[in-house]
């Protein structure tokens, strides 16, 4: 497996992936991604932004996707019921799903490293990420890679999202 930048002839696939984790949400009784979100054109954002990675399996299939970016995040201003460590710049990852298939077989471990290697290059030692309060599988994975639960942040849309950071050596 290969983890690389997306393109635009990606993005049927990608589409593919979104829908997978869409209904693997669904299906565990999570409220997250149920409303169209993300749509076509934030996968395009992402791409056109450089912020759009992909997994590929050997046969350069993508198999998961993942926005990240040392841009920020708007709604991480401000967190209730907790607080950020530090306010030092930081990479955020977004819009991480992996493909029903390949789901359990490390490919969202690689992400996290890839974006790690992103915070590093770009001379940044914090990483965040938020994800709904239900989604005990990601809850379980950044617990399993070092992140720690900082509080609450209300998304654009109004929805409540629990958020995470790393700090990397």
């Amino acid at each position: 497996m290969l983890i690389r930048k997306g393109k635009h002839s990606d993005i049927e696939q990608i589409m593919r992936i979104i829908s997978d984790a869409q209904l693997f949400l669904r299906e565990q009784g999570v409220d997250q991604w149920q409303d169209g979100y993300p749509t076509c054109e934030i996968i395009e954002a992402d791409i056109e932004q450089g912020y759009s990675f992909v997994v590929e399996d050997e046969s350069a299939m993508p198999i998961a996707v993942a926005a990240i970016s040392p841009d920020g995040e708007p709604t991480y201003l401000t967190i209730r019921d907790g607080a950020w460590p530090n306010d030092e710049p930081y990479v955020v990852i977004h819009r991480m799903a992996v493909c029903a298939q390949m789901r359990g077989c490390g490919v969202a471990k690689m992400i996290f490293r890839a974006a790690e290697q992103f915070a590093r290059a770009h001379q940044i030692r914090n990483i965040r990420v938020d994800t709904h309060a239900d989604n005990r599988t990601m809850q379980r994975l950044l617990d399993r890679l070092g992140f720690v639960r900082c509080g609450e942040i209300t998304l654009s849309s109004g929805a409540s999202r629990t958020a995470y950071i790393k700090i990397l050596d």
